[in-house]
C-alpha cells in the first residue's frame, strides 16, 4: 500500500512548498539508480545528494527508494514522484523557451506532425516561407501515416498536426480546423491496359489490380470509403508505405495506383501517369489541422498557426487547377 503524502502543519496555502531542488536530486538518482552516480553527475558529493532525498521522503512522509546492498531501486511511491518530476521540470523548460521566444520571435522550436500527403506535398513549402520571416525559429516535421500522427498529437508529443482525414472520434480531445480539400484519384502508366480504356468502371480497374498506401493511411481509408459508397469490397494487389512508392509501382504497370492529385503533377506533366476517369469515381477528403483542446501555444507555435491559416486560401487557389 503506497503511503499518502503528508500535508505540512498549518494546513492550507500556508503549508510549506515542495523543494525543487531536493525534487531534482531525487529524479536525478532516480534517472541513475545511484547516489554515488548522481552526485559525480551534479558535482556535489554523496553525502550531500543523501540528505536532500531523505529530507524529501520525510516531507512526503513516503519511501522513495529501497535501499539494498546490490543497489537501489525506486518504490511505487517513487515512481509517482517520478513521473510528476518530470512533468514539472518539463513544464520549467517550456517556460524558459516561451519566456526566450516572447522577444521579437527571434528564437522558438516547432514541432510539427503530417501524414504522408501534407506533409510532402503541402507543408514543406508553408514552413519554407514561414523560415523566411522567422529565421531564428528551428522547425521539425515529422511524417507518419494519420493514425501515427494522431496519437502522438494526442500524447501532446508534438505542437500542432496536419492529417489527410476528418477525425469526429477524437473531436472531444482535439481541436480541428480544415485546410483544403483534395481529391483522391485514380493513376496507370500510359502503357497500361487501363489507360486505353474509355470511361472504365470500378469493377475493371479493380480487376487490374490496385496499388494502395497501407492500413492507417487517410488516403487508403477514403478510397476504402468510396469503393464501398459504390458496392464494392476493397481489394488491394500492392500496399506500400509511402506515395512514391505508389507512384514508381504504377509508373512501372504494376497496377492502378490510389493516390492524392496534389502528388502526381509532375509525373502527369511527364506523361509518366495518366488520371483514369472512372464512372462513378469522385473521392475528397480535407486536409485538417489538429491540435489538442485547450493547449496553451507557445508565440512561436501561435505564429505558426496564424501564418498557416494566412496561407489557406492562396494555397487553396493556386492548386485548384492541378
Amino acid at each position: 500500500m503506497v503511503n499518502q503524502p503528508r500535508r505540512a502543519s498549518g494546513g492550507g496555502s500556508s503549508g510549506r512548498q515542495l523543494n525543487f531542488h531536493q525534487l531534482y536530486i531525487f529524479q536525478m538518482v532516480a534517472s541513475h539508480l545511484s547516489f554515488s552516480r548522481a552526485a559525480e553527475a551534479m558535482e556535489i558529493t554523496q553525502p550531500a545528494v543523501s540528505i536532500q532525498v531523505q529530507e524529501l521522503e520525510k516531507f512526503l512522509g513516503i519511501t522513495l527508494f529501497h535501499r539494498r546492498p546490490r543497489g537501489l531501486r525506486i518504490t511505487e511511491a517513487g515512481d509517482a514522484v517520478l513521473a510528476y518530476s518530470q512533468q514539472i521540470f518539463a513544464l520549467s523548460s517550456q517556460l524558459v523557451d516561451t519566456v526566450q521566444e516572447l522577444e521579437d520571435l527571434q528564437s522558438g522550436h516547432l514541432l510539427l506532425g503530417a501524414s504522408t500527403t501534407p506533409g510532402e506535398y503541402v507543408l514543406p513549402s508553408i514552413v519554407g516561407r514561414f523560415r523566411q520571416m522567422y529565421p531564428g525559429i528551428h522547425v521539425e516535421l515529422v511524417i507518419g501515416n494519420t493514425r501515427t500522427i494522431i496519437q502522438r498529437i494526442l500524447d501532446r508529443d508534438m505542437d500542432l498536426g496536419m492529417v489527410g482525414d476528418h477525425v469526429e472520434e477524437f473531436s472531444n480531445e482535439l481541436e480541428m480546423v480544415d485546410f483544403q480539400d483534395d481529391e483522391i484519384v485514380l493513376v496507370a502508366a500510359p502503357s497500361h491496359p487501363a489507360a486505353s480504356l474509355v470511361r472504365p468502371t470500378v469493377e475493371q480497374i479493380v480487376d487490374l489490380g490496385l496499388v494502395s498506401r497501407e492500413e492507417g493511411s487517410a488516403t487508403r481509408l477514403s478510397a476504402e470509403r468510396q469503393l464501398r459508397d459504390l458496392g464494392i469490397v476493397p481489394e488491394f494487389a500492392i500496399e506500400l508505405g509511402s506515395n512514391q512508392a505508389v507512384k514508381q509501382a504504377a509508373m512501372a504497370g504494376g497496377g492502378i495506383g490510389i493516390i492524392s492529385r496534389l502528388g502526381i503533377s509532375a509525373e502527369l506533366k511527364a506523361e509518366m501517369l495518366v488520371v483514369l476517369d472512372v464512372v462513378g469515381w469522385d473521392c475528397r477528403r480535407p486536409l485538417t489541422l489538429i491540435q489538442p483542446k485547450g493547449r496553451y501555444l507557445s508565440p512561436s507555435q501561435r505564429a505558426f498557426r496564424e501564418f498557416l491559416m494566412a496561407e489557406r486560401p492562396s494555397f487553396s487557389d493556386s492548386t485548384a487547377g492541378s
